[in-house]
Protein backbone atom coordinates (compact mmCIF):
# COMPACT_ATOMS: atom_id res chain seq x y z
CA UNK A 1 0.00 0.00 0.00
CA UNK A 2 1.39 3.42 -0.91
CA UNK A 3 1.62 6.34 1.46
CA UNK A 4 -1.23 8.15 -0.28
CA UNK A 5 -3.42 5.07 0.01
CA UNK A 6 -2.66 4.82 3.70
CA UNK A 7 -3.56 8.47 4.24
CA UNK A 8 -6.82 8.01 2.38
CA UNK A 9 -7.66 4.97 4.44
CA UNK A 10 -7.03 6.77 7.74
CA UNK A 11 -8.81 10.00 6.79
CA UNK A 12 -12.04 9.47 4.83
CA UNK A 13 -12.16 13.17 3.99
CA UNK A 14 -9.14 12.72 1.70
CA UNK A 15 -11.07 10.33 -0.52
CA UNK A 16 -13.63 13.00 -1.32
CA UNK A 17 -13.41 15.45 -4.16
CA UNK A 18 -10.96 18.28 -3.46
CA UNK A 19 -12.63 21.57 -2.61
CA UNK A 20 -12.93 24.21 -5.27
CA UNK A 21 -10.24 26.89 -5.52
CA UNK A 22 -12.53 29.41 -3.88
CA UNK A 23 -12.80 27.14 -0.82
CA UNK A 24 -8.98 26.92 -0.60
CA UNK A 25 -8.77 30.61 0.26
CA UNK A 26 -9.69 31.15 3.91
CA UNK A 27 -12.11 33.94 4.51
CA UNK A 28 -10.81 36.71 6.75
CA UNK A 29 -13.40 38.92 8.35
CA UNK A 30 -12.86 42.63 8.74
CA UNK A 31 -12.51 42.11 12.48
CA UNK A 32 -9.78 39.49 11.99
CA UNK A 33 -7.97 41.74 9.52
CA UNK A 34 -8.12 44.70 11.92
CA UNK A 35 -6.90 42.51 14.78
CA UNK A 36 -3.88 41.35 12.75
CA UNK A 37 -2.99 44.94 11.91
CA UNK A 38 -3.43 45.84 15.57
CA UNK A 39 -1.06 43.02 16.57
CA UNK A 40 1.60 44.55 14.32
CA UNK A 41 1.33 47.92 16.09
CA UNK A 42 2.32 46.49 19.48
CA UNK A 43 4.88 44.02 18.16
CA UNK A 44 8.21 44.48 19.93
CA UNK A 45 10.07 43.49 16.77
CA UNK A 46 8.28 46.12 14.70
CA UNK A 47 8.87 48.72 17.39
CA UNK A 48 12.59 47.88 17.46
CA UNK A 49 12.83 48.21 13.68
CA UNK A 50 11.15 51.63 13.81
CA UNK A 51 13.51 52.82 16.55
CA UNK A 52 16.52 51.60 14.55
CA UNK A 53 15.23 53.41 11.45
CA UNK A 54 14.82 56.58 13.51
CA UNK A 55 18.37 56.17 14.84
CA UNK A 56 19.72 55.85 11.28
CA UNK A 57 17.93 59.04 10.19
CA UNK A 58 19.23 60.92 13.22
CA UNK A 59 22.74 59.68 12.43
CA UNK A 60 22.37 60.99 8.87
CA UNK A 61 21.29 64.33 10.29
CA UNK A 62 24.40 64.42 12.48
CA UNK A 63 26.90 63.38 9.80
CA UNK A 64 25.57 65.46 6.90
CA UNK A 65 25.39 69.25 7.05
CA UNK A 66 21.83 70.39 7.64
CA UNK A 67 20.35 73.53 6.10
CA UNK A 68 19.84 76.16 8.82
CA UNK A 69 16.28 76.92 9.88
CA UNK A 70 14.39 78.84 7.25
CA UNK A 71 16.95 78.20 4.50
CA UNK A 72 15.43 75.14 2.83
CA UNK A 73 11.99 76.68 2.43
CA UNK A 74 13.41 79.76 0.72
CA UNK A 75 14.33 79.04 -2.93
CA UNK A 76 17.11 81.64 -3.09
CA UNK A 77 18.72 80.58 0.18
CA UNK A 78 18.31 76.90 -0.71
CA UNK A 79 20.14 77.35 -4.02
CA UNK A 80 22.96 79.21 -2.28
CA UNK A 81 23.19 76.46 0.34
CA UNK A 82 23.32 73.71 -2.29
CA UNK A 83 26.04 75.56 -4.15
CA UNK A 84 28.04 75.63 -0.94
CA UNK A 85 27.44 71.90 -0.37
CA UNK A 86 28.60 71.15 -3.93
CA UNK A 87 32.16 71.97 -2.93
CA UNK A 88 31.97 69.50 -0.03
CA UNK A 89 29.95 66.58 -1.41
CA UNK A 90 30.63 66.97 -5.13
CA UNK A 91 28.54 64.70 -7.36
CA UNK A 92 26.69 63.26 -4.35
CA UNK A 93 24.98 66.60 -3.72
CA UNK A 94 22.08 65.97 -6.14
CA UNK A 95 21.37 62.52 -4.69
CA UNK A 96 21.54 63.80 -1.12
CA UNK A 97 19.14 66.59 -2.08
CA UNK A 98 16.62 64.11 -3.58
CA UNK A 99 16.83 61.90 -0.48
CA UNK A 100 16.20 64.90 1.77
CA UNK A 101 19.49 64.45 3.61
CA UNK A 102 20.13 68.19 3.88
CA UNK A 103 16.88 68.70 5.82
CA UNK A 104 16.47 65.23 7.27
CA UNK A 105 14.30 66.31 10.20
CA UNK A 106 11.65 67.80 7.91
CA UNK A 107 11.93 65.17 5.16
CA UNK A 108 9.10 62.87 4.13
CA UNK A 109 11.07 59.82 5.29
CA UNK A 110 11.50 61.25 8.77
CA UNK A 111 7.80 62.09 9.01
CA UNK A 112 6.89 58.55 7.95
CA UNK A 113 9.14 57.03 10.61
CA UNK A 114 7.91 59.22 13.48
CA UNK A 115 4.27 58.62 12.48
CA UNK A 116 5.01 54.87 12.53
CA UNK A 117 6.62 55.34 15.94
CA UNK A 118 3.54 57.19 17.22
CA UNK A 119 1.29 54.38 15.95
CA UNK A 120 3.54 51.78 17.59
CA UNK A 121 3.49 53.65 20.92
CA UNK A 122 -0.29 53.99 20.68
CA UNK A 123 -0.65 50.26 19.91
CA UNK A 124 1.58 49.25 22.84
CA UNK A 125 -0.32 51.58 25.17
CA UNK A 126 -3.80 50.42 24.19
CA UNK A 127 -2.61 46.81 24.46
CA UNK A 128 -1.35 47.45 27.98
CA UNK A 129 -4.32 49.42 29.30
CA UNK A 130 -6.59 46.33 29.82
CA UNK A 131 -3.80 44.66 31.81
CA UNK A 132 -3.35 47.76 33.95
CA UNK A 133 -7.10 48.02 34.45
CA UNK A 134 -7.30 44.37 35.46
CA UNK A 135 -4.51 44.86 38.01
CA UNK A 136 -6.19 48.03 39.28
CA UNK A 137 -9.80 46.87 39.52
CA UNK A 138 -9.56 43.07 39.70
CA UNK A 139 -6.17 42.06 41.11
CA UNK A 140 -5.38 38.44 41.74
CA UNK A 141 -6.30 38.02 45.39
CA UNK A 142 -5.88 34.27 45.91
CA UNK A 143 -2.52 32.50 45.54
CA UNK A 144 -1.53 28.95 46.45
CA UNK A 145 0.77 27.78 49.23
CA UNK A 146 3.67 27.27 46.83
CA UNK A 147 3.69 31.01 46.11
CA UNK A 148 4.66 31.79 49.73
CA UNK A 149 7.56 29.36 49.46
CA UNK A 150 8.92 30.45 46.08
CA UNK A 151 8.16 34.18 45.75
CA UNK A 152 11.07 36.60 45.28
CA UNK A 153 10.15 38.50 48.44
CA UNK A 154 8.90 36.40 51.37
CA UNK A 155 8.87 36.54 55.16
CA UNK A 156 6.97 35.08 58.11
CA UNK A 157 5.97 36.28 61.56
CA UNK A 158 4.97 34.01 64.43
CA UNK A 159 1.85 35.02 66.38
CA UNK A 160 -0.06 33.76 69.42
CA UNK A 161 -3.44 34.42 67.77
CA UNK A 162 -5.60 32.07 65.78
CA UNK A 163 -5.58 32.43 62.03
CA UNK A 164 -8.73 34.57 61.78
CA UNK A 165 -7.53 36.95 64.49
CA UNK A 166 -4.08 37.17 62.87
CA UNK A 167 -5.45 38.06 59.46
CA UNK A 168 -7.95 40.53 60.93
CA UNK A 169 -5.16 42.29 62.84
CA UNK A 170 -3.00 42.42 59.70
CA UNK A 171 -5.90 43.89 57.71
CA UNK A 172 -6.46 46.64 60.28
CA UNK A 173 -2.76 47.54 60.42
CA UNK A 174 -2.41 47.64 56.63
CA UNK A 175 -5.47 49.85 56.24
CA UNK A 176 -4.02 52.22 58.83
CA UNK A 177 -0.85 52.34 56.70
CA UNK A 178 -2.99 53.37 53.69
CA UNK A 179 -2.92 50.03 51.91
CA UNK A 180 -5.90 48.83 49.91
CA UNK A 181 -6.90 45.52 51.47
CA UNK A 182 -8.90 42.74 49.79
CA UNK A 183 -9.82 39.53 51.59
CA UNK A 184 -9.20 36.19 49.89
CA UNK A 185 -10.38 32.72 50.74
CA UNK A 186 -9.90 31.62 54.31
CA UNK A 187 -7.35 33.51 56.35
CA UNK A 188 -5.67 35.35 53.46
CA UNK A 189 -5.27 38.94 52.26
CA UNK A 190 -4.16 40.91 49.25
CA UNK A 191 -2.89 44.44 49.93
CA UNK A 192 -1.41 47.10 47.69
CA UNK A 193 -0.42 50.75 47.54
CA UNK A 194 -0.63 53.01 44.50
CA UNK A 195 -2.82 50.55 42.63
CA UNK A 196 -3.21 53.26 39.99
CA UNK A 197 0.55 53.84 39.66
CA UNK A 198 0.84 51.76 36.51
CA UNK A 199 -1.20 54.34 34.61
CA UNK A 200 1.78 56.69 34.87
CA UNK A 201 3.30 54.79 31.95
CA UNK A 202 0.15 55.55 29.95
CA UNK A 203 0.63 59.26 30.58
CA UNK A 204 4.32 58.99 29.64
CA UNK A 205 3.51 57.15 26.39
CA UNK A 206 0.75 59.64 25.63
CA UNK A 207 3.22 62.47 26.12
CA UNK A 208 5.48 61.01 23.43
CA UNK A 209 2.55 60.88 21.02
CA UNK A 210 1.59 64.49 21.80
CA UNK A 211 5.22 65.60 21.31
CA UNK A 212 5.34 63.82 17.96
CA UNK A 213 2.09 65.56 16.98
CA UNK A 214 3.66 68.89 18.01
CA UNK A 215 6.73 68.11 15.92
CA UNK A 216 4.53 67.30 12.92
CA UNK A 217 2.49 70.48 13.31
CA UNK A 218 5.66 72.56 13.57
CA UNK A 219 7.23 70.91 10.55
CA UNK A 220 4.16 71.06 8.32
CA UNK A 221 2.40 74.24 9.42
CA UNK A 222 5.14 76.25 11.10
CA UNK A 223 7.35 78.78 9.34
CA UNK A 224 10.91 79.88 10.03
CA UNK A 225 12.38 82.73 8.03
CA UNK A 226 15.86 84.16 8.51
CA UNK A 227 16.18 87.84 7.64
CA UNK A 228 19.52 89.63 7.39
CA UNK A 229 19.09 93.25 8.46
CA UNK A 230 21.63 95.98 7.84
CA UNK A 231 22.24 97.79 11.10
CA UNK A 232 20.69 101.19 10.57
CA UNK A 233 19.45 100.16 7.13
CA UNK A 234 16.03 100.20 5.52
CA UNK A 235 13.18 97.99 6.82
CA UNK A 236 13.03 94.48 5.34
CA UNK A 237 9.65 92.89 4.57
CA UNK A 238 8.76 89.62 6.28
CA UNK A 239 6.54 88.33 3.49
CA UNK A 240 4.20 85.37 4.08
CA UNK A 241 1.27 87.54 3.01
CA UNK A 242 1.79 90.06 5.80
CA UNK A 243 2.53 93.80 5.90
CA UNK A 244 5.19 93.24 8.55
CA UNK A 245 8.65 94.78 8.13
CA UNK A 246 11.71 94.59 10.37
CA UNK A 247 14.42 97.15 11.00
CA UNK A 248 17.56 96.94 13.16
CA UNK A 249 18.41 100.38 14.47
CA UNK A 250 21.39 99.27 16.58
CA UNK A 251 23.56 96.26 17.34
CA UNK A 252 26.03 95.63 20.12
CA UNK A 253 28.27 92.67 20.94
CA UNK A 254 30.54 92.07 23.93
CA UNK A 255 33.48 89.66 24.04
CA UNK A 256 35.60 87.94 26.68
CA UNK A 257 39.39 87.96 26.98
CA UNK A 258 39.66 85.26 24.30
CA UNK A 259 37.57 87.37 21.92
CA UNK A 260 34.60 85.04 22.21
CA UNK A 261 31.15 86.61 22.14
CA UNK A 262 29.45 86.59 25.52
CA UNK A 263 26.44 88.68 24.52
CA UNK A 264 25.02 90.21 21.39
CA UNK A 265 21.86 92.20 21.12
CA UNK A 266 19.89 93.87 18.36
CA UNK A 267 17.53 96.75 18.90
CA UNK A 268 14.64 95.64 16.72
CA UNK A 269 11.70 97.60 15.43
CA UNK A 270 8.80 95.75 13.83
CA UNK A 271 6.12 97.52 11.81
CA UNK A 272 2.72 96.22 10.75
CA UNK A 273 1.94 98.56 7.91
CA UNK A 274 2.69 102.04 9.23
CA UNK A 275 2.26 101.08 12.90
CA UNK A 276 5.25 100.16 15.05
CA UNK A 277 4.29 97.04 17.00
CA UNK A 278 7.67 96.05 18.50
CA UNK A 279 10.47 98.30 19.75
CA UNK A 280 12.85 96.37 21.99
CA UNK A 281 16.21 94.66 22.39
CA UNK A 282 16.38 91.07 21.16
CA UNK A 283 18.88 88.51 22.41
CA UNK A 284 19.32 84.80 21.75
CA UNK A 285 17.20 83.79 24.75
CA UNK A 286 15.08 86.92 24.88
CA UNK A 287 12.95 87.02 21.72
CA UNK A 288 10.32 89.58 20.86
CA UNK A 289 6.82 88.62 19.79
CA UNK A 290 3.88 90.02 17.90
CA UNK A 291 0.64 88.12 17.35
CA UNK A 292 1.72 84.60 16.38
CA UNK A 293 5.23 85.65 15.30
CA UNK A 294 8.40 85.32 17.36
CA UNK A 295 11.58 87.27 16.58
CA UNK A 296 14.82 85.60 17.68
CA UNK A 297 18.41 86.79 17.50
CA UNK A 298 20.15 84.33 15.18
CA UNK A 299 23.63 85.56 14.22
CA UNK A 300 25.59 88.65 13.24
CA UNK A 301 28.66 89.68 11.29
CA UNK A 302 30.01 91.85 8.52
CA UNK A 303 28.16 92.36 5.24
CA UNK A 304 28.08 94.52 2.17
CA UNK A 305 24.93 96.39 1.30
CA UNK A 306 24.18 96.01 -2.42
CA UNK A 307 21.27 96.53 -4.78
CA UNK A 308 20.37 95.41 -8.29
CA UNK A 309 17.94 97.19 -10.63
CA UNK A 310 16.77 96.29 -14.13
CA UNK A 311 16.49 98.47 -17.21
CA UNK A 312 13.08 99.73 -16.01
CA UNK A 313 14.64 100.86 -12.70
CA UNK A 314 12.78 98.11 -10.83
CA UNK A 315 14.59 96.59 -7.89
CA UNK A 316 15.57 92.94 -8.36
CA UNK A 317 17.55 92.68 -5.11
CA UNK A 318 18.42 94.98 -2.23
CA UNK A 319 19.93 94.26 1.15
CA UNK A 320 22.98 93.05 3.05
CA UNK A 321 25.01 90.12 1.75
CA UNK A 322 26.79 88.22 4.49
CA UNK A 323 30.52 87.72 3.98
CA UNK A 324 30.61 84.12 5.13
CA UNK A 325 33.15 82.39 2.83
CA UNK A 326 36.93 82.88 2.78
CA UNK A 327 39.29 82.25 -0.12
CA UNK A 328 41.96 79.56 0.18
CA UNK A 329 44.72 82.12 0.74
CA UNK A 330 42.63 84.04 3.29
CA UNK A 331 42.88 87.37 1.44
CA UNK A 332 39.27 87.53 0.20
CA UNK A 333 35.85 86.99 1.73
CA UNK A 334 32.61 86.43 -0.13
CA UNK A 335 28.87 86.11 0.13
CA UNK A 336 26.21 85.05 -2.32
CA UNK A 337 22.70 86.08 -3.24
CA UNK A 338 20.34 84.53 -5.77
CA UNK A 339 17.83 86.10 -8.14
CA UNK A 340 15.71 83.08 -9.02
CA UNK A 341 13.32 84.97 -11.32
CA UNK A 342 16.26 85.97 -13.50
CA UNK A 343 18.02 82.63 -13.29
CA UNK A 344 21.13 84.24 -11.82
CA UNK A 345 23.30 83.83 -8.74
CA UNK A 346 25.88 86.39 -7.69
CA UNK A 347 29.04 86.01 -5.64
CA UNK A 348 30.17 89.18 -3.89
CA UNK A 349 33.92 89.33 -3.11
CA UNK A 350 35.71 91.87 -0.93
CA UNK A 351 39.17 92.12 0.63
CA UNK A 352 39.42 90.36 4.00
CA UNK A 353 39.91 92.59 7.02
CA UNK A 354 43.62 93.11 7.69
CA UNK A 355 44.68 91.08 4.62
CA UNK A 356 46.54 92.32 1.58
CA UNK A 357 45.04 91.28 -1.76
CA UNK A 358 46.37 91.95 -5.23
CA UNK A 359 42.87 91.47 -6.68
CA UNK A 360 40.81 93.90 -4.61
CA UNK A 361 41.68 96.99 -2.64
CA UNK A 362 39.88 98.08 0.52
CA UNK A 363 36.63 99.78 -0.45
CA UNK A 364 36.28 97.70 -3.62
CA UNK A 365 33.90 94.88 -4.41
CA UNK A 366 33.73 92.30 -7.20
CA UNK A 367 30.38 91.07 -8.56
CA UNK A 368 30.73 87.58 -10.11
CA UNK A 369 27.52 86.62 -11.93
CA UNK A 370 26.56 83.01 -12.82
CA UNK A 371 23.71 81.74 -14.92
CA UNK A 372 21.81 78.77 -13.45
CA UNK A 373 23.37 75.45 -14.37
CA UNK A 374 26.70 76.97 -15.42
CA UNK A 375 29.96 76.77 -13.51
CA UNK A 376 31.82 79.46 -15.44
CA UNK A 377 30.85 83.06 -14.63
CA UNK A 378 28.82 84.97 -17.20
CA UNK A 379 30.62 88.19 -16.22
CA UNK A 380 32.66 89.78 -13.45
CA UNK A 381 33.07 93.47 -12.63
CA UNK A 382 34.89 95.38 -9.89
CA UNK A 383 33.22 98.47 -8.42
CA UNK A 384 34.15 101.03 -5.78
CA UNK A 385 31.95 101.75 -2.78
CA UNK A 386 29.13 104.12 -3.68
CA UNK A 387 29.44 103.33 -7.41
CA UNK A 388 27.50 101.19 -9.89
CA UNK A 389 28.38 98.82 -12.70
CA UNK A 390 26.32 97.28 -15.51
CA UNK A 391 26.29 93.49 -15.96
CA UNK A 392 23.89 91.65 -18.31
CA UNK A 393 21.69 94.75 -18.64
CA UNK A 394 21.38 95.00 -14.86
CA UNK A 395 22.74 97.79 -12.68
CA UNK A 396 24.70 96.55 -9.67
CA UNK A 397 25.39 99.04 -6.87
CA UNK A 398 27.86 98.72 -3.99
CA UNK A 399 26.17 100.93 -1.42
CA UNK A 400 28.36 100.47 1.64
CA UNK A 401 30.03 98.08 4.03
CA UNK A 402 27.89 97.38 7.06
CA UNK A 403 27.23 95.14 9.99
CA UNK A 404 24.32 92.77 9.67
CA UNK A 405 22.21 91.14 12.31
CA UNK A 406 20.35 87.96 11.44
CA UNK A 407 16.86 87.62 12.92
CA UNK A 408 14.93 84.36 12.77
CA UNK A 409 11.19 84.93 12.51
CA UNK A 410 9.14 81.93 13.61
CA UNK A 411 5.47 81.07 13.59
CA UNK A 412 5.06 77.80 15.44
CA UNK A 413 1.52 76.48 16.02
CA UNK A 414 3.03 73.35 17.57
CA UNK A 415 4.23 75.14 20.72
CA UNK A 416 1.02 74.59 22.79
CA UNK A 417 1.12 70.89 21.91
CA UNK A 418 4.79 70.69 22.83
CA UNK A 419 4.11 72.24 26.25
CA UNK A 420 1.19 69.83 26.75
CA UNK A 421 3.42 66.88 25.89
CA UNK A 422 6.16 68.10 28.22
CA UNK A 423 3.72 68.46 31.13
CA UNK A 424 2.31 64.98 30.49
CA UNK A 425 5.85 63.57 30.33
CA UNK A 426 6.83 65.09 33.68
CA UNK A 427 3.57 63.98 35.28
CA UNK A 428 3.82 60.46 33.82
CA UNK A 429 7.45 59.98 34.82
CA UNK A 430 6.74 61.31 38.32
CA UNK A 431 3.87 58.87 38.82
CA UNK A 432 5.84 55.97 37.29
CA UNK A 433 8.94 56.37 39.44
CA UNK A 434 7.48 57.67 42.70
CA UNK A 435 4.11 55.88 42.84
CA UNK A 436 5.06 52.37 41.81
CA UNK A 437 2.42 49.83 42.78
CA UNK A 438 3.39 47.74 45.80
CA UNK A 439 1.63 44.36 46.07
CA UNK A 440 1.69 42.06 49.08
CA UNK A 441 -0.07 38.73 49.68
CA UNK A 442 -0.58 37.52 53.26
CA UNK A 443 -1.79 34.26 54.73
CA UNK A 444 -2.25 33.12 58.35
CA UNK A 445 -1.63 29.45 58.98
CA UNK A 446 -0.91 27.53 62.18
CA UNK A 447 0.04 30.61 64.20
CA UNK A 448 2.24 32.10 61.48
CA UNK A 449 1.61 35.12 59.26
CA UNK A 450 3.27 34.67 55.86
CA UNK A 451 4.02 37.64 53.61
CA UNK A 452 5.10 37.37 49.96
CA UNK A 453 5.38 39.39 46.78
CA UNK A 454 6.46 38.48 43.26
CA UNK A 455 7.29 42.00 42.05
CA UNK A 456 10.46 42.61 40.06
CA UNK A 457 13.79 43.00 41.82
CA UNK A 458 14.04 46.57 43.03
CA UNK A 459 16.09 47.97 45.89
CA UNK A 460 13.38 50.42 46.86
CA UNK A 461 10.69 47.76 46.96
CA UNK A 462 12.97 45.36 48.87
CA UNK A 463 13.57 48.09 51.46
CA UNK A 464 9.82 48.68 51.69
CA UNK A 465 9.14 44.94 52.07
CA UNK A 466 11.77 44.61 54.80
CA UNK A 467 10.24 47.59 56.60
CA UNK A 468 6.78 46.00 56.37
CA UNK A 469 8.15 42.77 57.83
CA UNK A 470 9.62 44.69 60.75
CA UNK A 471 6.29 46.45 61.27
CA UNK A 472 4.43 43.12 61.18
CA UNK A 473 6.53 41.85 64.07
CA UNK A 474 5.17 44.72 66.18
CA UNK A 475 1.55 43.89 65.36
CA UNK A 476 1.54 40.92 67.72
CA UNK A 477 3.15 41.92 71.02
CA UNK A 478 1.98 38.74 72.69
CA UNK A 479 3.37 36.49 69.96
CA UNK A 480 5.11 33.30 71.04
CA UNK A 481 8.87 33.14 70.71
Amino acid sequence: MTVSETDTHLDPDLSQEPPSSSEDVPEVSFGDFFHRIYQVTYSKTVGLVIILALAVLVLVGVLINQAPAGVWTDPDNRDAFLTQMQSQYGGWTSLLKVLGCFHIFTSIGFYVVIVALAISILGCTTHRIPQLWQRFRHPRVVVNDHFFAAARYRASVTTSLNDDQTIATAADKLKAAHYRVLHGDGASLYADKFSWGGFGTVLAHLSFIVIIIAFMITGLAGTATVLDLSVGGAPVPLGHGTNITLQATNFDASFDAQNRPVDYVSHLQVFDGASMVVDQDVRVNEPASYNTWGFHQNSYGMAVDVSVTNAQSQTEFSGPVRQQYTSDDGTLVAGRFVMSDLGLSVDVWTAASGAVSTDLQPGQLAFVVYRDGETDPADMQVVDQGQTVTILDLTFAFNRETEYTSIMVRQDPGVPWMWTGAILAVLGMTVTFTCRQRRIWLRAKDGTLMLASADKEDSSFRQNFTHLQAQAETWFPERSK
